[in-house]
């Protein structure tokens, strides 16, 4: 008897000290990656929203909270602080004692009278995952309430990460069904491209000047947009085509509608009709100022790459307030690094340079096994349709270096001086 009480003696405090041990541990590890997923079935009435999803990586958040309440999203940097804040809400979900738990992913097609849900959430030093899947019918209040700590900061904290960030339209994509329309612009490398479509056939595709995209904001945001997010989520049919938008700001910030001709948010038809009345007149102008001259550029675009980051080199057309002009850009890892307007004559002086590079033409050389080796691309294409090709990895065509030297003198003697890679 006294030797049973002396183990219990010795094999209880063991016990203690093991579960605080690992719960000492649990604290220590910290959190590299976490994610949670909720997604309402149609015939359920969600208490927050019909669809959550959140990802927190590194030092980056991306939400997207849709349907019921105002619906909110954002993709971009967060503070350590708040990192920290929502990886402790996600860290503290007990997810494997929720009613409908599982260890696999849920799987087939979502159910309408069913929620189905998963939470992971990755722990360091030495990447410890936990992820947990399931499927309840919306009543379980253990889950609910995790749900609703974490939508309750959410909705106080995504206000405090877009303010933290200048809001700029970044794209913006328009279909208008009844018109058979459809209109595109998007931020691309330093350009703004427009592309206007009407009744299936391409009407004009375009560079046009980048303050267009605060013209659009500016827009969209009298148009009362901010409160179009998630309209239409789950209620077209599917298969049948409905009018739609999506546009992206800089903050991660975004809207997207799918409507009907006979449903639509407010002030989303006025916004259809004042967005095709202002690219009709920038594709007309287009039409009247946009002709490549005779002997000159359509596209070019020049680069090397290799160990060392290095510029690229394009040539476009951007329509401006006075017409469509020539331009060459620098540009350093995907961003606009300096740029020029080129007179008729020089863009003329450019295409004779670049036509002097005709052998390059089809060149497609490559070093098989060698390791971080240099290389390069050209491509340009002229008026009248000729156009040559090359590139190459750790190989080049005969005159590679006197050809790009001439492309190299032409072009940065007319840009500004760069800023990257100094």
């Amino acid at each position: 008897m006294l030797s049973s009480c002396l183990i219990l003696a010795v094999v209880l405090p063991m016990m203690t000290c093991s579960a605080a041990e690992a719960a000492s541990k649990d604290l220590e590890e910290s959190v590299s990656y976490a994610a949670y997923h909720s997604e309402w079935g149609d015939n359920l009435t969600p208490p927050i929203a019909r669809r959550i999803h959140l990802e927190l990586n590194k030092a980056r958040l991306n939400v997207s909270l849709t349907g019921g309440m105002p619906s909110q999203n954002y993709a971009g940097p967060v503070d350590g602080k708040t990192f920290d804040e929502i990886a402790g809400l996600l860290r503290s979900m007990d997810a494997t004692s929720w009613p409908g738990s599982t260890g696999d992913e849920e799987k087939g097609e979502r159910r309408k009278d069913r929620c189905v849900w998963s939470v992971c959430v990755v722990r360091e030093p030495n990447s410890r995952r936990m992820r947990v899947y399931g499927a309840d019918n919306g009543r379980d209040t253990l889950r609910l309430e995790a749900e609703a700590r974490l939508c309750n900061y959410l909705q106080k904290k995504l206000p405090e990460l877009y303010a933290s960030m200048p809001k700029r339209l970044t794209h913006l994509s328009v279909s208008d069904r009844p018109a058979a329309g459809y209109w595109s612009v998007v931020a691309d490398e330093g350009r703004v491209r427009v592309c206007v479509i009407t009744k299936g056939q391409p009407e004009a595709e375009f560079y046009a000047d980048p303050e267009i995209l605060e013209t659009l904001r500016s827009l969209l945001e009298k148009s009362g947009a901010d409160t179009w997010h998630g309209f239409g989520y789950g209620r077209y049919e599917p298969g049948k085509m409905p009018l739609f938008l999506d546009a992206v700001y800089s903050t991660g910030q975004s809207v997207v509608v799918m409507a009907e001709p006979d449903s639509m948010p407010e002030g989303f038809a006025e916004f259809c009709n004042a967005l095709r009345s202002r690219l009709a007149f920038l594709a007309q102008r287009w039409q009247e100022t946009g002709a490549v001259p005779t002997g000159g550029i359509k596209s070019f675009r020049f680069g090397e790459n290799g160990m060392r980051m290095k510029p690229h080199y394009l040539f476009y057309r951007r329509l401006g307030s006075g017409g469509s002009r020539a331009h060459i850009m620098r540009v350093w890892g995907g961003n606009p690094a300096g740029e020029a307007l080129l007179s008729e004559a020089e863009e003329l002086e450019l295409a004779g340079i670049l036509r002097g590079l005709a052998s390059w033409d089809g060149f497609d050389g490559n070093a098989r096994g060698v390791l971080d080796a240099p290389g390069f691309f050209f491509n340009v294409e002229f008026a009248g349709g000729r156009s040559i090709s090359a590139r190459g990895y750790g190989k080049f065509p005969q005159g590679y270096r006197e050809g790009r030297d001439r492309i190299l003198n032409f072009i940065e003697k007319r840009l500004p001086e760069p800023t990257q890679g100094r």
